[in-house]
């Protein structure tokens, strides 16, 4: 049995723009209740849940309040890709998506963070 690799990208963003972190489903979820997936940064701090479908902010690293969304719209075709905005150069790093699902999938996005 082949062991599941993550999909890596790389990501470059500039100081104070804003930056889309891709994160896809192989398989879009059945239903959207099902869906969880879960941001974490390169600390392992929370970036962004949805929990359910729903969006959850509880916890939450601080770094991140109101500067981080997704496309609910997308979920349905499995697009769970995180929008960061107002960059800073703490923000660079490795970005881990978690789809938490019957087939987990795993995606790494490493983002640059470049000076204007």
């Amino acid at each position: 049995m082949a062991n599941e690799v993550s999909l890596q990208e790389t990501v470059v963003g500039f100081i104070g723009g804003s930056v889309v972190l891709p994160c896809f489903s192989k398989k879009p979820p059945l239903t959207i209740q099902d869906i969880t997936v879960l941001w974490r940064d390169k600390y392992d701090l929370k970036v962004y849940d949805i929990i359910n479908s729903k969006v959850s902010v509880e916890g939450q690293n601080q770094e991140y309040n109101n500067r981080a969304e997704t496309f609910p719209e997308e979920y349905k075709t499995g697009n769970f890709s995180l929008k960061l905005n107002n960059l800073q150069h703490t923000d660079a790093g490795k970005y881990q998506c978690y789809i938490i699902s019957e087939e987990s999938d795993d995606w790494i996005v490493k983002l640059l963070i470049e000076g204007v």
